[in-house]
């Protein structure tokens, strides 16, 4: 009852049709169904396996696997996701982040962990601190909000840091992205967790996730690394 009065009073309009919905968020069912979800994926690498691979890796995930674990992505990075990352990192449209902070907490209640133990605590790529106060947010902070109001997992804010201002991994070829993220973590403290999942909104050639979780396992005592994305390109 109190559930349809709140439907009634303070309606939910999606933000990508702008029609009212009856969904508990901000993203009505058909534009929901219409998003680029991500199916038969590399488990390690989240890339799109191939027609004639067998395995649940990739052939250069056999070869030469990252320093990861495991990488779960929602959406391949396409139209219309793009504009809701776009609008979230770039122009500063918190209720993005919670719309897709919503979508990525339901997957990690319903659909990753369905068989297997969570993270004992979640850690969203750091950013530097030049960075960070130019933009006011970290956009990968901003996705956990909604799956932290439902389960009581660690956030960890004080971990690690950006030791020093990288250039934007947007701007670079493919061949340099792995170069600069080079030394660009360190881990503040041994951390009481050994398994624990990185967050973060686009991961690419997967460069910054694969420097930090190199760190954590090398410097924090961390034995097993989920990486949790947005989107996989």
């Amino acid at each position: 009852m109190l559930k349809s009065l709140k439907q009634w009073f303070f309606p939910h309009i999606c933000c990508l049709c702008e029609h009212y919905t009856t969904n508990d968020q901000d993203l009505c069912s058909v534009c929901k169904a219409s998003l680029p979800w991500i199916e038969n994926r590399c488990y390690r690498c989240g890339l799109q396996l191939k027609s004639n691979e067998n395995s649940i890796y990739c052939q250069p995930c056999i070869e030469s696997p990252p320093k990861f674990d495991r990488l779960c992505a929602l959406f391949s990075y396409e139209p219309p996701v793009t504009k809701l990352v776009t609008r979230l990192k770039f122009g500063e449209q918190l209720a993005y982040g919670r719309v897709l902070g919503e979508l990525l907490a339901e997957a990690v209640n319903h659909l990753w962990y369905y068989e297997k133990s969570l993270p004992e605590a979640v850690l969203p790529i750091p950013l530097h601190a030049n960075r960070l106060r130019k933009r006011g947010f970290n956009q990968a902070l901003e996705l956990l909000w909604p799956l932290k109001k439902g389960r009581q997992i660690p956030i960890l804010l004080n971990a690690c840091s950006r030791l020093y201002k990288t250039k934007s991994q947007s701007q670079l070829k493919k061949e340099y992205r792995k170069r600069n993220m080079r030394k660009a973590f360190g881990v503040n403290k041994p951390l009481p967790f050994r398994h624990i999942a990185i967050v973060d909104d686009v991961v690419t050639t997967g460069s910054t996730v694969n420097a930090l979780s190199e760190v954590l396992k090398n410097q924090g005592g961390v034995t097993e690394i989920d990486v949790w994305c947005i989107c996989r390109t």
